[in-house]
């Protein structure tokens, strides 16, 4: 047998009766410092005021303050549109000088002063349209109305301009602390103007924005979609600036398709099909749709369903365009997919040889040759 180990456990000295032990707490020591409780940090006490701006930013905020006044350009004086201009044109430089910064970006004043300058120059209650194509044009060779030209287009030029700047040199987590959503529904609510020229400039612009606010993207395509819809029923411009921008987009969808994008073609894009001004927008309005049947031809059927319901009574013209769409529809469709929707295109191409219209004998001559193969 091995000898036995005894283990001795050292045990602490009883403390004796009445002494307290020594406190070492942050509380204890801060009341030693403040017998009256009364603690004043040093955070609170030396609280600093905020940062002025750096004299070249404050300079260029006083700047773009000057450019707040809107001009009519009808009774203004021409001296001082021209000295708003150049303040704009001086803006801009400064603008595009900051992204070559390293870090690149805006100084947040900055970004407060440009963002209430926009607001100021672009938002505006829009006029109802002055004319609206709520019919096809009888004949094909027909000249499109002249569009409406804003008189202020030079300093909105400017502005726009200016916008664009800001988005290409301002990191994405400045964007989002400026940019809010009244301000995204703002900047939609100007895709009405009869100005192409501001509408084209403004498509750059949210379509930029949509790249750059990731966390705004779904509601940024809400509020396109309902945008849209509101187009089925009511005349308003933009809607082919609007499919351009939605296109792109639809573009970079991955495949499996999530069920809210079938949705937006199904509820937006199929009842665009409806609309009395579908030659305005149907260009783009067909490839965001060739698109879907692109990354999912099983949607076809449906697509192709949409198109059917929706074929006009007595619009010869408007039966032209959805034939060369259903053309395109056609042409992605391999001969297994195209066996299963060959009876109800021919059967309405069938009905349209009796069209008055020699642009629809045409194609159904067309669209024939394509159904017997």
């Amino acid at each position: 047998m091995g000898a036995e180990v005894e283990v001795v456990a050292r045990v602490a000295p009883p403390r004796a009766p009445g002494k307290k032990r020594t406190s070492t707490t942050l509380l204890h020591l801060l009341q030693l410092d403040n017998p009256d409780g009364v603690f004043v940090f040093a955070a609170a006490a030396n609280k600093l005021p905020p940062p002025e701006p750096e004299p070249e930013a404050e300079s260029l905020i006083d700047k773009i303050a000057s450019c707040c006044r809107v001009f009519t350009f009808a009774d203004d004086d021409a001296a001082e549109r021209d000295a708003k201009l150049e303040r704009l044109e001086e803006v801009l430089a400064a603008v595009r000088s900051s992204g070559k910064n390293q870090p690149p970006g805006l100084d947040h004043l900055v970004m407060v002063a440009l963002v209430k300058m926009f607001a100021a120059n672009l938002f505006r209650t829009m006029p109802p349209p002055a004319t609206c194509p709520s019919v096809l044009a009888e004949a094909a060779d027909e000249e499109a109305p002249s569009a409406s030209l804003l008189p202020s287009w030079p300093h909105l030029q400017a502005v726009y301009d200016v916008l664009l700047a800001v988005i290409a040199a301002a990191d994405a987590k400045a964007l989002r602390n400026h940019i809010d959503r009244p301000f995204l529904t703002a900047l939609l609510a100007l895709f009405a103007s009869e100005d192409p020229r501001e509408r084209d400039r403004l498509k750059t612009a949210y379509h930029q924005l949509y790249a750059k606010l990731t966390p705004e993207r779904a509601f940024m395509r809400r509020s396109m979609a309902a945008a849209l819809l509101a187009s089925v029923h009511e005349c308003g411009g933009g809607v082919a600036e609007l499919l351009e921008i939605c296109g792109s987009i639809i573009n970079g969808f991955a495949v499996p398709l999530k069920e809210e994008h079938r949705g937006f073609l199904l509820r937006v894009l199929l009842p665009l099909h409806r609309a009395r001004w579908l030659h305005a927008y149907h260009r783009q309005l067909v490839y965001c749709v060739l698109q879907f049947v692109h990354k999912e031809p099983g949607l076809a059927g449906t697509v192709v369903g949409g198109i059917l319901r929706r074929w006009p009574v007595t619009n010869c013209q408007k039966e032209v365009l959805l034939i060369d769409e259903l053309e395109e529809i056609v042409d992605a469709l391999d001969q297994r997919q195209f066996d299963a929707l060959a009876a109800p295109i021919c059967s309405r191409i069938a009905r349209c040889a009796t069209s008055c219209s020699s642009q629809v004998k045409f194609r159904f001559r067309l669209i024939t040759l394509l159904c017997r193969h």
